[in-house]
C-alpha cells in the first residue's frame, strides 16, 4: 500500500456468517421465485 491508500476490513454480512453464504442464498431464493411463477404460468395458462 502506498502513502494515502487505507486498508478497509471487509466486515462480514448481519446474517448466515459469510458473504458466500449469503450469495447462495438469493441464488437459490430467486431459483425458487423463478420456479413459483413457471408453476403459476403452467397452471393458470389457457
Amino acid at each position: 500500500m502506498g502513502p494515502g491508500e487505507k486498508h478497509v476490513i471487509d466486515e462480514p454480512p448481519p446474517f448466515l456468517g459469510t458473504w458466500g453464504r449469503v450469495y447462495a442464498f438469493v441464488v437459490v431464493y430467486l431459483g425458487i421465485v423463478i420456479l413459483v411463477f413457471y408453476g403459476f404460468t403452467r397452471a393458470f395458462a389457457p
